[in-house]
């Protein structure tokens, strides 16, 4: 009977450990005014309207929003302006968030600048792991108090 809750437990928190990663991976959301700001800076680039559009994307950074997609942007639009030095350091924000993201690699390289190999992990993938071995040793420590780990010859 020991084994199955020790089962249940690790499936528990093998599902807090998903949700988690996935809360972690989901970039959080912008406020209402910020999301129209976003989206008709959005509008303005693809009227081709390039500097206001980075006009835009300026105001929501200067408001200290970090988020990928608004730097990849910001940096497209700096690049449709002719302002490849500014590009470069939006894209380079922009892989500072999202490391793996192959689209803003690939703009950076345009740039001329290079994503350093291998990838450094983010500040939610460090806590996820450790979490992850925190979760581990724990069930470890758990599980050898209560002699689960052992096998019955019963």
């Amino acid at each position: 009977m020991k084994k199955i809750g020790f089962i249940v437990l690790s499936l528990i928190l093998l599902a807090g450990l998903a949700g988690i990663a996935m809360l972690l991976a989901t970039p959080s959301p912008l406020a209402a005014a910020d999301r129209e700001t976003f989206e008709r800076a959005n509008q303005l680039y693809q009227a081709g309207n390039y500097a206001a559009a980075a006009s835009l994307y300026e105001q929501l950074t200067a408001k200290g929003i970090t988020n990928p997609d608004l730097f990849f942007n910001l940096g497209n639009a700096y690049t449709q302006t002719g302002k490849t030095e500014q590009a470069a350091e939006s894209y380079a924000r922009a892989a500072q968030l999202a490391p793996r993201d192959a689209q803003i690699a690939g703009r950076l390289e345009q740039t001329g600048e290079i994503l350093r190999l291998p990838v450094p992990l983010t500040v939610n993938e460090l806590a996820l792991g450790a979490l992850v071995v925190a979760c581990t040793l724990a069930l470890a420590l758990v599980g050898s108090r209560h002699d689960l780990f052992s096998r019955s010859t019963a």
